[in-house]
């Protein structure tokens, strides 16, 4: 009897580490999926042109209050000013 029981523990802890394993197999396999895979680079390229553009608005923005404090700090009229625009 003893013996049965140990089988049948052993028989039982077996299949519930294996289907665990089969599991998680099975999710490595879906997420390297080439469809899995081309909308990851997608949302990454997406989300890295999204930081590129922002990086570049504030650059631009960085540049145009530094040269109005350059303008107002060396008395240097813009061109609007200069062709009365």
């Amino acid at each position: 009897m003893k013996r049965a029981f140990t089988l049948a523990l052993g028989l039982g802890a077996g299949l519930l580490v294996g289907a665990y394993v089969v599991k998680r197999l099975d999710e490595a396999q879906q997420a390297v999926a080439p469809s899995n895979l081309a909308g990851q680079a997608g949302r990454a390229a997406g989300t890295m042109s999204e930081r590129l553009r922002a990086a570049a608005a504030e650059g631009r923005r960085a540049a145009a209050e530094r040269e109005a404090e350059l303008r107002s700090q060396f008395v240097v009229p813009s061109v609007r000013e200069q062709f009365g625009g």
